[in-house]
């Protein structure tokens, strides 16, 4: 692809998947996946493109391996995409390190968790939401020292 052009491709398809869906907060769902990029701040756009669609396979069900293939993601998109997938069944250990096994997911993941941290997002905190931040925190704190 060109410069820009998965980029494009993959912001398409976030805004088009997640379009109606809305967050905790009642924020459109795919604002999330923008500021996660936004966090990397790096112009590597393969990077970019992984954090637009951190969530879809997960989230979309619609969405596969080899559709992202087909649409012409790379190798190293599909791997961080699939890196930072939760799949049924998996345990938490299991994910974390899933995770680890990849530096693009790991840098993506401080910025998701970074985001999903975020109490402003939410309309009100319960203790719910306290102990999945603790989690989230706890996970940081994992990830964090992988990353160069």
């Amino acid at each position: 692809m060109k410069r820009g052009e998965g980029l494009n491709k993959m912001l398409v398809l976030v805004t088009t998947e997640f379009d109606g869906i809305f967050d905790r907060g009642g924020v459109p769902y795919v604002l999330h996946c923008l500021k996660v990029m936004h966090y990397l701040k790096t112009e590597d756009e393969e990077l970019q493109v992984i954090a637009l669609g951190h969530d879809l396979i997960e989230d979309r069900k619609n969405i596969t391996y080899a559709k992202l293939r087909a649409m012409g993601f790379s190798e190293r998109v599909i791997d961080g995409i699939r890196c930072l997938t939760k799949v049924p069944g998996e345990s938490p250990e299991e994910y974390l390190e899933k995770i680890k096994s990849n530096k693009d997911a790991i840098r993506v993941k401080l910025c998701d968790l970074r985001h999903n941290s975020d109490i402003r997002r939410l309309k009100g905190i319960t203790p719910k939401d306290i102990a999945r931040i603790e989690k989230y925190h706890q996970m940081y704190l994992e990830l964090k020292d992988l990353v160069e």
